[in-house]
């Protein structure tokens, strides 16, 4: 498996209906959001600089689309009831209400995939990501944000997240810190 960016694929590419085939080949029925904005937003995300996204692909199956993850870097509200020390944690100081962050806005996984790549290695090649943007940049918290359910919460929590807070769409709010 290899990790491609779709900026990559936008710039080699005479037209965007190439890539936008290539994109249409990814399938996962359980999360048609994950699916919808792969199809739909990457490329125009991408090309208005608003969020980064990677391929990981089979290259040794045809280049076939393995998952994907688009990255970010955020804002959050530090809601009330969050401790003063976890806001320190986040930000250094006890009373901050608001943190910067790198967020791991979109990860999937191909149907075609499941049972054979675990989603916690596309998690991986999108935390080594977040790696290079905190060595160059210092930005030390990467956040998911994602609908509370047993599932995603096990998920997550294994992957060392931590959850913060429920955000004002409804939706939890893990971290990690580098």
């Amino acid at each position: 498996m290899q990790i491609t960016s779709l900026q990559s694929l936008i710039e080699i590419s005479k037209q965007d209906e190439e890539v936008t085939e290539y994109l249409s080949s990814f399938s996962t029925k359980n999360n048609e959001d994950v699916e919808n904005f792969l199809k739909n937003n990457a490329i125009p995300n991408e090309k208005r600089s608003l969020t980064r996204t990677f391929l990981v692909v089979d290259d040794e199956n045809d280049n076939e689309i393995v998952g994907y993850f688009t990255i970010l870097v955020k804002p959050f509200d530090i809601i009330e009831g969050v401790s003063q020390g976890l806001r320190k944690r986040l930000t250094e100081n006890k009373k901050a209400t608001v943190f910067n962050s790198i967020l791991i806005a979109q990860l999937g996984r191909s149907d075609s995939y499941k049972g054979l790549v675990p989603g916690d290695i596309i998690l991986q090649f999108a935390l080594e990501n977040c790696k290079l943007i905190y060595d160059l940049s210092g930005l030390r918290i990467v956040c998911v944000e994602y609908d509370d359910n047993p599932f995603l919460n096990d998920f997550y929590l294994k992957n060392d997240f931590k959850i913060l807070q429920l955000n004002d769409n409804g939706k939890l709010l893990a971290y990690i810190r580098f």
